[in-house]
């Protein structure tokens, strides 16, 4: 929970940051790997089915104004340019419309966005919400990777596309529309669990088993052979 750690060649510079993760009462982050494949600063939030649904949607019908507050805006599936938000096509938002947060601070990705198709739908990305790095235990998104400067994630990412200097990220970050930058060569992202973790300075740290990996592995290895598949 502490952070991340790339796991590049020793060549290679390295960068670490405080994250914030999936919730472990309902919204784990998942374990996989995958290539990220594109940047995309200053991005819109385009609202997942499951949170437009079970969130957003029962505020917007107690609250007329909530999508002007959270500078949200209706646009067809599949397309960009926004239609009203009447009544007719809040009542249609998610059978042919779709709902998206504009680009800017106040956007819950934040500034940036690093996309690793996978079919969890897990990326990551800024946040608004700086104050939650305080705290000692930081698990509470939907699964997502929110970075604590993902200015400086982007700068390390697109370290060997010269064009792309942290003044030049930090310009787009701040613009007017989102900007997608693509990589020249795929980077491999492994995203993994551990509750042990040997810093640089070969200082280990113990956590807790916040979404309970560890236990139900123990459980396992005590019952024995047949080991159980995943996800059963």
């Amino acid at each position: 929970m502490s952070g991340w750690d790339s796991l590049p060649p020793a060549s290679v510079p390295t960068v670490s940051s405080d994250v914030i993760v999936g919730r472990a009462l309902s919204t784990h982050t998942p374990v996989f790997a995958e290539d990220l494949r594109e940047v995309i600063l200053r991005p819109y939030w385009n609202v997942p089915p499951s949170i437009l649904r079970t969130e957003i949607l029962p505020q917007v019908r107690r609250d007329a104004g909530y999508l002007q507050k959270h500078d949200m805006e209706i646009v067809p599936s599949g397309g960009s340019a926004a239609v009203p938000a009447t009544p007719e096509n809040i009542a249609r938002l998610g059978r042919g419309l779709d709902l998206r947060q504009r680009p800017g601070p106040g956007n819950s990705l934040g500034l940036a966005k690093f996309i690793f198709p996978n079919d969890e739908n897990v990326y990551m990305h800024g946040t608004p919400a700086q104050q939650l790095f305080s705290r000692v235990r930081r698990d509470f998104s939907h699964g997502c990777i929110r970075l604590e400067d993902p200015g400086r994630f982007a700068a390390w990412v697109l370290r060997d596309q010269s064009a792309w200097t942290r003044e030049r990220i930090e310009a787009a970050m701040q613009g007017e529309r989102p900007t997608r930058v693509n990589l020249k060569e795929p980077l491999t992202v492994v995203i993994f669990y551990d509750t042990v973790h040997v810093n640089s300075e070969d200082v280990v740290f113990f956590v807790e088993d916040i979404y309970g990996h560890d236990r139900a592995l123990d459980a396992a290895l005590t019952r024995g052979y047949p080991y159980p598949l995943k996800g059963t």
